[in-house]
């Protein structure tokens, strides 16, 4: 090599080492709750340095064996999935064995053609390592990391509302994995251009160098992280000023018993914070501290006890089960059953012959 390539190959390979050193750290970490998503990160990490390895020994050192360009195309098809699970156990939700084998099966599956077509039969040219059908498998495994990326970034902001509406302080892991996402876009990018013939494959590894000590700093400055994990769950923060608390209560408490808000069946988190002129967070935030629950439970509560009042109400009872739900504020019977249920015990049909059985003993 050129002493330009050298001091190539010394930087791209310090990055490697080090991402391949601090994956394994995350990966020998005590298994703890905290800690899952650190290490299902190694993981990540483990399997994205490996990625880069195999480009850089083909880039530099020239490696005749077909089977690491092959290689490098399944770490491909595993890195979308690893990324999922690992946004997943930030959010201590991390999928079953099950749903990693099966996004796991394509993988696989190029890995057997890989070794069935290199060892038992001789590839047509056209896919031989950087011809025309090899870039066209090596852009499809990008695809299939994009999709996947993609997929990763809209669960993710999906389960970030969840834990804003609980009043959980998140800016620390949204840095977090805004960056992480960002990083990862880059280095797409740099394979995507590759193929296309605009950009030197080596610049990936200079760029997973740069991004290696980006993280490394990152979780030097946060060293909290590795100790115990993202913990959300204990990063809630008051979003009301408790002097506004009795307030908020006492016009809730009103717009119930005078007004039947909650009778409307269009009503929203967003409709309810407006008449009491709050934010929908703040509201959110009042009824999980406050009422012990959510808003679809807390408002699903309101009504099967106005419903129950009507089911035993002697001037009621001509009323169906469906108009009963429809008075109270449901949309459909099926919700109204399976809400009622979950409330009372029992279904409302057996709830309204409880009531005339009273009656009669009466």
């Amino acid at each position: 090599m050129y002493q330009f390539d050298s001091l190539f190959a010394a930087f791209a390979s310090l990055g490697i080492a080090n991402g391949l050193l601090f994956g394994g750290y995350l990966l020998r970490q005590a298994r703890s709750v905290p800690q899952d998503s650190n290490r299902y990160l190694g993981w990540f990490i483990f399997l994205l340095s490996l990625r880069f390895a195999i480009t850089t020994v083909h880039y530099f050192y020239r490696s005749p064996l077909a089977d690491w360009a092959d290689w490098g195309l399944v770490l491909n098809l595993c890195l979308g999935p690893s990324f999922v699970v690992y946004v997943l156990s930030v959010f201590k939700t991390p999928p079953a064995r099950a749903f990693f084998r099966l996004h796991l099966i394509p993988a696989l599956v190029l890995l057997g053609l890989s070794l069935l077509g290199r060892r038992v039969f001789s590839p047509a040219p056209f896919f031989e390592p950087f011809n025309d059908g090899w870039f066209l498998i090596n852009q499809l495994t990008l695809l299939h990391w994009i999709l996947y990326l993609v997929y990763g970034y809209r669960l993710f902001l999906s389960e970030l509302a969840k834990k804003r509406a609980e009043g959980i302080d998140t800016r620390k892991v949204q840095q977090w994995m805004f960056g992480l996402l960002f990083f990862l876009s880059v280095l797409i990018l740099g394979y995507s251009f590759n193929n296309a013939k605009l950009l030197c494959v080596i610049f990936c590894p200079l760029f997973y160098t740069i991004i290696v000590y980006a993280i490394l700093a990152f979780f030097i400055k946060n060293s909290a992280l590795l100790q115990k994990g993202y913990g959300l769950e204990g990063n809630k923060v008051s979003v009301l000023k408790s002097e506004k608390i009795p307030q908020i209560r006492e016009n809730l408490q009103k717009l119930l018993a005078e007004k039947g808000v909650f009778l409307n069946p269009e009503l929203t988190l967003d409709k309810l914070a407006q008449q009491l002129d709050i934010s929908p967070h703040a509201l959110s935030h009042y009824i999980n501290t406050y009422e012990g629950s959510n808003f679809s439970d807390w408002l699903n509560r309101h009504r099967v006890e106005y419903a129950c009042y009507l089911l035993l109400d002697p001037q009621c009872t001509h009323l169906k089960i469906a108009a009963v739900a429809f008075d109270s504020g449901f949309n459909t019977l099926s919700v109204f059953n399976v809400a009622f249920k979950k409330v009372m015990g029992v279904t409302p049909s057996a709830f309204r012959r409880m009531g005339d059985l009273g009656t009669m003993k009466k």
